[in-house]
């Protein structure tokens, strides 16, 4: 799944879910046994400011950063169980059930960018490529580096990356409407970010236009409308 293809899919508001494609509008939160109305966001790379000029970037800047073809080997795993054990989330069991399922070969045009401290890895992203677009992964960080914020710094390095190849779009997953949990998906622009909105034929429109109020006609869960505590728009 690459290319052309893989850019239609994501342009739908599919997803990558370990070897296969998946699109939802419900997100359901375990610790507030909650569900939530989810939109799917993509990054118009070419409209953010250069990544290097960010704080964020240069409070980095003495780690060392490696792209390659993704791969797994055990110092990779060791970094994301030591993030695995840290984080209160619920986290995929492994590198290679999240990336592969079981399976010998990925069906991704997958790679991984590496952030070393000298020799020692700290953090590790994994994002998968089509024709004109990208889809970030699974981005993860060794916890006694986290006022670096690497998580931010790997999304940097991403927009990057899609920009040195003139990429139109970074596709980062869904937000959810009454839950502030994935709202750092519209870091570091939320000007260059779009929202799709299934039941307007499946258009995208500028986030900044819309926001989390102009979705809110679009959502269904009672808990997001009375989260939210603001009345539909008319």
């Amino acid at each position: 799944m690459s290319g052309h293809l893989f850019d239609y899919y994501l342009d739908l508001g599919y997803y990558r879910m370990r070897q296969n494609l998946f699109t939802t509008d419900e997100y359901f939160d375990i610790d507030k046994c909650c569900m939530y109305d989810t939109f799917w966001l993509r990054t118009k790379v070419m409209e953010v400011a250069k990544p290097s000029t960010h704080k964020i970037w240069k409070l980095n800047k003495k780690f060392s950063v490696t792209i390659s073809k993704a791969k797994f080997n055990e110092e990779i795993n060791q970094l994301y169980e030591g993030y695995r054990n840290q984080m209160n989330f619920d986290a995929h069991e492994s590198i290679q059930h999240f990336m592969l399922d079981g399976e010998k070969h990925c069906e991704f045009n997958s790679f991984i960018i590496e952030i070393r401290d000298q020799n020692k890895l700290i953090a590790a992203g994994y994002f998968d490529l089509g024709a004109n677009s990208m889809a970030g992964n699974l981005n993860f960080y060794d916890p006694s580096y986290k006022k670096y914020s690497l998580g931010k710094y790997l999304m940097l390095r991403k927009i990057d990356f899609a920009q040195t190849y003139q990429l139109h779009y970074y596709y980062t997953g869904y937000l959810a409407v009454a839950n502030t949990k994935f709202d750092y998906k519209l870091f570091p622009d939320a000007e260059a970010v779009e929202v799709l909105i299934k039941q307007e034929n499946n258009q995208w429109f500028p986030y900044n236009s819309i926001k989390k109020e102009g979705l809110f006609p679009y959502a269904h869960w009672a808990n997001a409308h009375k989260n939210l505590n603001i009345k539909p728009l008319e």
